[in-house]
């Protein structure tokens, strides 16, 4: 079963605790393959790449021990180009690893904003909570603060939103909230120049549905549904909203936003609907066309290979007629390849 803050239900990992696990073994024949000129980088990602995070932070402590060098560093002087960009972000703790990610979104150049809502999607509470928490410790701000000073309107409050770790995480569904929170969608989009035509919507509660009661407030109505309640609340809210209006809720939010917002919308409402799908369409992107966006490629295998790449793979292969492996040979080279197709292809 996945660690409880990145997954809430049974996924298919494609990497797994390995079962003659030895820490010593391991650290040793790491210094025999970076011992003297060269490295041998085909044994660094036999061992590695078939160990978990944990497994490989052990072998980090034994190999201290052993030789009295980080291994970390070790890696990092005697690996180049994405080959150490991939072991680097193998040998990092989960909670380290998103926080980097993030703080990476935040200040490079330009703002990352489908790496942050990724990011912050892929957590529950909990993890949003821990993550927020590795973020200050390593950068010395907190992550709203940051958050705050690098987007701005509607899509900034969505994202803090996002970061408050205020997400209903029951499983138990509330039916009239369902339906009062479809309507409140729909009535905020009655108030578009495109929308519903000649038909008033209001809560079975006898209030107005929220944004209902002045322009332009559509915003706001979104971001507060999308970033609080349940996955299969929410689930539910888009199956009524589509009875209400006869429209497809991304086809609503691909017409009416824009930018950012419409982006960070439609990520949500596509990570709700099937997290596994979501990811695949991102793996998808991420190679698709001229050139390969390798930092988005090595995050989500990185980060998902513990908790549901399987099921990524199944999606992938649904989605677009071939397999993630196939994908990432044809559009990666040498260790790097070897090293992103042993976390993919490896199944307990």
């Amino acid at each position: 079963m996945p660690h409880h803050k990145y997954a809430t239900k049974y996924c298919i990992p494609t990497v797994v605790e390995h079962e003659d696990f030895d820490a010593t073994i391991d650290a040793t024949a790491l210094e025999e393959a970076m011992k003297g000129p060269g490295t041998d980088e085909d044994a660094i990602t036999e061992i590695l790449a078939y160990r978990t995070v944990a497994q490989r932070l052990q072998i980090a402590d034994v190999y201290k021990e052993l030789f009295d060098k980080d291994l970390v560093q070790r890696l990092k002087g005697d690996l180049t180009g994405h080959m150490e960009d991939v072991i680097l972000a193998m040998m990092t703790p989960i909670s380290q690893l998103y926080a980097k990610e993030l703080h990476k979104a935040i200040s490079g150049l330009g703002t990352d904003e489908d790496a942050i809502v990724e990011v912050l999607m892929s957590l529950s509470n909990c993890g949003v909570l821990e993550v927020s928490t590795e973020y200050e410790n390593m950068y010395g701000n907190s992550l709203e603060h940051d958050l705050k000073h690098d987007s701005s309107g509607e899509f900034r409050n969505l994202l803090v939103r996002l970061c408050s770790a205020i997400r209903d995480e029951s499983e138990a569904v509330d039916e009239e909230l369902v339906r009062n929170d479809a309507l409140s969608l729909a009535s905020a989009e009655v108030f578009w120049p495109q929308g519903i035509q000649g038909e008033t919507l209001t809560c079975s509660s006898n209030r107005p549905a929220a944004g209902a009661s002045e322009w332009a407030t559509e915003e706001s109505v979104f971001a507060s549904i999308l970033a609080a309640r349940s996955f299969p609340h929410l689930r539910l809210v888009f199956r009524v909203f589509r009875s209400v209006t006869g429209r497809d809720i991304e086809a609503v939010i691909d017409q009416h936003f824009s930018g950012k917002l419409r982006k960070g919308f439609l990520s949500i409402v596509r990570i709700v609907r099937k997290r596994a799908a979501y990811f695949a369409r991102r793996l998808y992107e991420s190679m698709k066309g001229i050139g390969t966006d390798d930092h988005t490629l090595i995050r989500i295998i990185v980060s998902r290979c513990e908790i549901d790449l399987g099921d990524i793979k199944q999606e992938f292969l649904a989605q677009y007629g071939q397999t993630l492996e196939k994908w990432i040979t044809g559009d990666t080279l040498g260790h790097y390849r070897k090293t992103l197709l042993a976390l993919v292809a490896y199944e307990h």
